[in-house]
């Protein structure tokens, strides 16, 4: 690039990620213009401890009389009693000669000490004084404690074949694996549970019939009408739209837990999405915030119920909720999904179409040559095909300039149903499950734990699955869909990484397999590569046993990286990053910069999570001062942060596009 004096213009493409109204606000009641050290938050392991300094993730922080080192119960530390690998966030500012300095150093509760690990599967044998669980051996002693999902006790001997548990673990010197904690995780029979939408057929004293099903009613059935309005049996009426959750008693009968009157599915939102911020009971997805109460139900992956604080930033959730009559949304249930997806899953009315685009749900997913697009009984259809008020389920990908691609687009059948339980029997056109018989067809799709394609084969008794299904004549029942979600040969380890490799990490005395499918993400759900997992380290593996094989298929780690930066301006030893102007802007901004000598200067932008989305510039420039034009025209408001690195030194400040 030519050198000058004079400021440069350097056009750059936008991308602008939504966030919540409330966050908006509370960034412009603080002052984006403040000039003191910009400050920085870290958490990591400490990777090395100096006379002075100490480093966390590549960052050196110098400790000084003025640095505060406390436990996770503010209770004061000596700096001599930090070591490395251990687990801390510290809170530092960037001084004048581009050196960060800690002013507070917390050393974070590593609840699972390097010996300890934690393990959730189904049980495969039992004896006198121990249990297995994926070819981990547990034994039991009179101080472990065992409790239900709820919190109930009971005891070793009702520990049956087949029951998932979430075992604590401590390993002895001579190799056992006590258990310290075991927490049943099963629930109404191992999750044989049927969830529909469809028009009640007849109704008895104490049940109402849906086609082949029998759905009891008793005092714990919740029973609402389309406005939320509580309801009796005796208020229900043959013909009448209704969402049904059930699941199947040990006497084989399903006993309803909850029946909704529906209103056609008009104010109905469900999707799939990632966590963009939680402000107190509400929680942000795709720019939508929903609305949470007491009468919201969250489940984990396993489909236990869990509180809101369970939820995480970045985390995957699938939302069922409603808009309400002034325009705000309200979250019925919110369902943890363990797996990283690319894929956002949107199912609503259509209010409106183009040539190019079609809205869902407030959600606008734009349309090209690669959509697939198919009419209620899978026949593909053109995009002319569809019309405003129609009910479908999209499947998008976000895309680079922050729009959204539908992949698939495909028109709802109104008896919606979703059925959850173990695989019984697999024969060559069907597969049984919850007493049900299931056809499957050439158009059937199959997905493993992490959404990748599978095939029918891939099936086997005792999975399992989750299947979404047509009702045809005759009350015949065919899959549309059948997803993998738990089984047998599954676990879900956390513990210390003992050993890691391109191709291996070792967990609790166990290795795992990594191959090319293998998801490696940080602690805050953004993908990472497996070189920046680090022995000591704690993870949590997603893991298939076959036999003494066992791969993994998801890792995540407890740690993230950069949790928070402050913007404020300070001139460093090389270069000098202003505030954009305007800031807040609508559509465009300036951002400005200037340096003292020849560098590679990179300067990239990220969304409210830390998520890298864009990088604005990567080139070796000559000193003095250059522009950025910023192009938010057609984008979304949010706030973003940008940064430049120069050298070894870097600034990051905050900017706002605000319509």
């Amino acid at each position: 690039m030519k050198r000058s004096n004079a400021k440069q213009n350097i056009p750059f493409l936008k991308f602008v990620k939504l966030i919540p109204i409330q966050l908006l606000l509370l960034l412009l009641s603080t002052s984006l213009f403040a000039q003191h050290g910009q400050e920085i938050e870290v958490e990591g392991y400490i990777s090395e401890v100096g006379i002075d300094y100490l480093v966390v993730q590549d960052y050196s922080f110098i400790v000084d009389e003025n640095t505060e080192i406390v436990d996770e119960d503010d209770i004061p530390l000596l700096f001599s009693s930090l070591s490395v690998g251990m687990l801390v966030e510290v809170e530092g500012y960037l001084n004048n000669d581009g050196s960060y300095i800690a002013h507070t150093i917390e050393v974070e509760d590593d609840s699972l000490g390097g010996d300890d690990f934690e393990i959730t599967g189904f049980v495969e044998a039992i004896d006198s004084i121990s249990f297995s669980i994926n070819g981990f051996p547990f034994i039991v002693d009179a101080n472990t404690v065992f409790e239900t999902e709820s919190g109930l006790s009971f005891s070793f001997s009702q520990i049956e074949v087949g029951m998932l548990l979430e075992v604590e673990a401590e390993l002895l010197p001579g190799g056992e694996l006590l258990a310290l904690e075991v927490e049943l995780e099963d629930d109404h029979n191992s999750g044989e549970e049927v969830e529909l939408t469809a028009r009640i057929d007849s109704i008895t004293t104490n049940s109402i019939i849906i086609g082949n099903w029998e759905f009891f009613v008793n005092e714990q059935t919740e029973i609402k009408g389309d406005d939320d309005q509580i309801l009796t049996l005796s208020d229900l009426a043959v013909n009448s739209l209704v969402e049904v959750e059930a699941f199947k008693q040990p006497d084989e009968t399903f006993l309803a837990v909850k029946i909704e009157v529906e209103d056609d599915h008009e104010n109905e939102i469900e999707f799939t999405a990632w966590i963009e911020s939680i402000e107190g009971s509400s929680i942000t997805l795709l720019g939508i915030t929903f609305l949470t109460d007491s009468n919201t139900v969250f489940l984990n992956n396993n489909r236990m119920q869990v509180s809101i604080g369970a939820l995480a930033v970045g985390m995957l959730v699938e939302v069922e909720g409603i808009k309400l009559n002034d325009g705000t949304y309200y979250a019925e249930e919110v369902k943890i999904e363990d797996f990283y997806s690319d894929e956002i899953e949107v199912e609503g009315i259509i209010s409106e179409l183009s040539n190019s685009y079609l809205i869902v749900n407030d959600i606008q997913f734009e349309v090209d040559s690669t959509t697939e697009i198919l009419d209620d009984q899978d026949n593909v259809i053109p995009f002319s095909a569809l019309t405003v008020g129609q009910l479908v389920e999209v499947e998008g990908i976000r895309t680079e300039n922050g729009s959204i691609l539908a992949s698939k687009i495909e028109i709802e059948n109104e008896n919606d149903i979703e059925i959850f339980g173990k695989i019984t029997a697999v024969n060559s056109d069907n597969l049984e499950l919850n007493g049900l018989t299931i056809y499957v067809t050439e158009n059937t799709i199959y997905l493993n734990q992490n959404n990748q394609p599978i095939t029918f084969g891939d099936l086997s008794v005792n999975l399992l699955v989750e299947v979404d299904l047509t009702i045809g004549l005759n009350n015949v029942l065919t899959a549309e869909k059948v997803k993998i979600e738990d089984g047998p040969d599954f676990s879900k380890i956390n513990g210390s990484i003992g050993a890691v490799s391109g191709i291996e990490i070792q967990v609790a005395q166990a290795s795992y397999s990594i191959s090319s499918e293998t998801i490696i993400l940080d602690k805050n759900f953004n993908k990472i590569s497996i070189s920046q997992l680090n022995t000591g380290e704690k993870v949590t593996v997603w893991a298939q046993s076959n036999g003494s094989n066992r791969s993994a298929f998801q890792v995540q780690s407890s740690i993230g990286g950069v949790t928070a930066v402050d913007d404020n301006a300070i001139v460093a030893a090389n270069f000098e990053l202003e505030q954009n102007y305007p800031n807040p802007f609508n559509p465009t901004t300036t951002i400005s910069f200037t340096i003292f000598s020849d560098e590679l200067v990179t300067l990239k932008v990220f969304n409210a999570i830390g998520q890298e989305v864009a990088t604005l510039l990567n080139n070796k420039l000559g000193s003095g001062s250059y522009n950025v034009s910023f192009d938010a025209a057609g984008l979304s408001s949010g706030i973003y942060l940008y940064r430049l690195e120069s050298g070894s030194q870097l600034q990051v400040k905050k900017m706002m596009l605000l319509k």
